[in-house]
C-alpha cells in the first residue's frame, strides 16, 4: 500500500487553482469532471513534486456548497518559506502565526491558510 494523494474540497475551483499555482508552484496535470455520491464535481490535480511522490487535488461540487474549511491540513517543503509566506499574503491568503523554529525537527515552520480557509503547513528544513 502506498499513499498516492489527497483531495481538498474547495468552493471556487479556479480562485483557489490560481493560489495554489502562485504561492506554493503546483503545477496542474489534469483537469477531470465527473460525479461523486450522485453530484457533478469539477476537479483539478497537480502533478507530485518528485518522481512517484503523492498528487494534490483541488475539488468542487458543480452545484452546492463544500464541506466547512479546516478538513485537512496540506503539507509543503519549501527552500524560501518567508517568499512563500509572502506570496500567500498578496495573493489573498493569510499567515496568521508568524513563522517559528523548531530545532528538535530541524525546521522553520508556518501556517498558510489560502482564501477559503484551508490550512496548509509549509516547512522549511534549517540545513539546507
Amino acid at each position: 500500500m502506498t499513499f498516492a494523494f489527497s483531495k481538498t474540497f474547495v468552493r471556487d475551483l479556479d480562485a483557489m487553482a490560481k493560489f495554489y499555482e502562485e504561492v506554493l508552484g503546483l503545477i496542474p496535470f489534469n483537469r477531470h469532471q465527473d460525479a461523486m455520491f450522485g453530484r457533478a464535481i469539477d476537479e483539478i490535480t497537480y502533478q507530485a513534486s518528485y518522481a512517484g511522490g503523492p498528487a494534490l487535488t483541488l475539488i468542487a461540487y458543480v452545484e452546492g456548497e463544500a464541506p466547512a474549511a479546516g478538513e485537512a491540513v496540506q503539507g509543503f517543503v519549501t527552500q524560501d518559506l518567508d517568499a512563500v509566506c509572502a506570496r500567500a499574503t498578496a495573493a489573498g491568503g493569510a499567515v496568521p502565526d508568524p513563522i517559528r523554529e523548531v530545532p528538535e525537527f530541524g525546521l522553520r515552520v508556518a501556517f498558510v491558510i489560502d482564501p477559503e480557509g484551508h490550512i496548509n503547513e509549509v516547512i522549511q528544513m534549517l540545513n539546507q
